[in-house]
């Protein structure tokens, strides 16, 4: 039976609610509760908003993976039109690079005129000092900011406005319903396993979100779910690797379902963890630049999620896969416009069907995300939601000066960390971030006593998609 401390409150609707005081149940657990630290908290105002936004649209948000694809693709590139036309006129990047090959506002009538548009990556952005350029056209307006490398380790400020971030969230909700099958209901739990709290934590009340950071032992996040019973769990595989060791049908504990993010992970891994866990485990497919890209539906297919973003396949080769390059439809403020992010995937046929009823095209396979992971000793590795937590608590942070990184074990018991700074002319001996990274990097082996060196490097290497390789082991010795 569910616990009454963690149903919605009778006066929900009034005020915001402490949603990590209320899964604060014991000492055990009270450390690994991520609070938000962001620079705009969540406000009463903000989440009444959404709370109403999601009242008001989520009728029409379930509907729209079961329309007919003409309409989705017209629905696309009304919203890409102005889109597009927005950029040129408050973006000094956009407008140039528009102007340069011919384009005015206005240009974009058929789907074969935005094809026209060049495509644009991270590093195009870092340069021109797009972050900046949006920061300073932003006037008196709320301004929410994340700090992101993802997979690719080239740091990048993402900037939207609350119009943004409030899509985000309705679409996240949304997400978490294709999940679990049904309706999500104000009493319901996420409960998240990840490296920082979500933006926000509850809609005055209703439908609380809860973050654990993912160094909790896995017998005391046991502890805390089967006092909180979430529905909805979203978790790295890699700790999910970890908390299957515990053996422990989740279903039991209330989990209706989970979902992986971050990592990658394969379909086998996830079915043997939907039959240890005994509830569906599926996977998302999601950056910063874009939010949700693709979600697996309960069929096992990725659904690409085409009100969240616009993706095209481009230069594909003769068996189908190309860069997937992307347009988000939600971020007006900081628009990402036929962007390469540098996965190389293949879309499915247009014409195929899907048992779980959605429309949204589908992506046959991927190409270009590898599992990271450090190997301690012969029999252990260590786990790459660690490694990645570390990195976005020190590497991320802008005071580091890192522009870019690569963790790369070399032997055994040595590892190089290779970076790219912002400001070459500042010295990395007295950077207390980088520092801190070395120290905990090397507490994580248990096994050996790992050598770490700074080193500076002008490339790294990457994947056959042109994606650097982010946390990886090179040599012989790591085919052992």
């Amino acid at each position: 039976m569910p616990n009454p401390k963690f149903s919605a409150p009778a006066d929900m609707g009034t005020e915001m609610r402490d949603v990590e005081s209320d899964i604060t149940t014991n000492d055990r657990i009270a450390p690994y509760i991520r609070r938000s630290d962001r620079l705009v908290p969540e406000t009463p105002k903000q989440q009444l908003r959404i709370k109403r936004k999601w009242e008001l649209e989520n009728s029409r948000l379930r509907e729209r993976p079961r329309m007919d694809p003409c309409e989705v693709r017209t629905w696309q590139l009304d919203r890409l039109r102005a889109l597009v036309d927005g950029a040129y006129t408050t973006i000094p990047f956009y407008r140039e690079l528009y102007s340069a090959v011919g384009f005015e506002p206005g240009d974009i009538v058929t789907w074969s005129d935005f094809e026209q548009l060049p495509v644009i990556d991270k590093r195009m952005l870092i340069e021109a000092g797009v972050s900046e350029e949006t920061r300073n056209a932003a006037g008196t307006r709320t301004v929410h900011s994340a700090r992101t490398s993802g997979s690719s380790g080239l740091n990048l400020t993402i900037l939207q406005d609350n119009a943004s971030t409030d899509y985000r969230v309705l679409l996240n909700m949304r997400h978490a319903e294709l999940a679990l099958g049904r309706a999500l209901k104000p009493d319901d739990w996420r409960y998240q396993v990840y490296f920082a709290a979500e933006r926000l934590t509850s809609l005055l009340g209703a439908y609380p979100y809860v973050t654990v950071a993912q160094e909790c032992p896995t017998d005391v996040l046991l502890e805390n779910l089967a006092q909180v019973r979430p529905q909805v769990m979203l978790c790295f595989p890699s700790y999910l690797q970890r908390l299957a060791e515990e053996n422990v049908a989740l279903d039991a504990l209330g989990v209706e379902t989970i979902i992986t993010n971050s990592e990658r992970s394969s379909r086998e891994e996830r079915e043997k963890y939907s039959r240890i866990f005994r509830v569906p485990v599926l996977d998302e497919y999601s950056s910063e630049e874009f939010s949700l890209i693709a979600y697996e539906c309960r069929e096992r297919h990725y659904h690409l999620v085409e009100d969240s973003a616009y993706m095209e396949v481009a230069l594909a080769d003769e068996t189908g896969f190309g860069h997937m390059v992307g347009t988000s439809l939600g971020n007006a403020f900081m628009p990402f416009i036929r962007y390469d992010q540098g996965d190389i995937v293949r879309l499915a046929n247009p014409d195929a069907t899907c048992g779980c009823g959605s429309r949204f095209r589908m992506i046959d396979a991927f190409r270009g995300r590898e599992d990271e992971k450090l190997r301690d000793g012969r029999s252990r590795t260590v786990p790459a939601d660690a490694v990645l937590g570390l990195c976005d608590r020190t590497l991320v942070v802008e005071e580091s000066n890192v522009l870019q990184y690569q963790i790369v074990q070399v032997a055994p018991d040595r590892i190089e960390v290779r970076l790219q700074l912002s400001d070459p002319r500042k010295d990395t001996e007295d950077n207390v971030l980088l520092t801190e990274f070395v120290r905990e990097l090397s507490s994580l082996f248990l096994h050996e006593k790992m050598r770490i060196d700074i080193v500076h490097v002008g490339a790294f290497d990457t994947f056959v998609s042109g994606k650097r390789r982010l946390i990886y082991a090179e040599g012989a010795w790591a085919r052992d």
